[in-house]
């Protein structure tokens, strides 16, 4: 039921960006966003 509700949160979230912004303001937030999350992603496998 989570994941249900995360998707349908992201897609809602996505389709206001994009009809404030831009797809292009939409891609670069995801990519900046991804590479911001990247160092917790790296750190905590590295523990494991």
């Amino acid at each position: 039921m989570s994941i249900a509700v995360a998707g349908a949160t992201g897609g809602m979230a996505s389709g206001i960006m994009v009809a404030a912004t831009s797809y292009r303001a939409l891609a670069l937030n995801g990519g900046v966003l991804s590479l911001a999350l990247l160092p917790a992603i790296a750190s905590t496998a590295y523990r494991r």
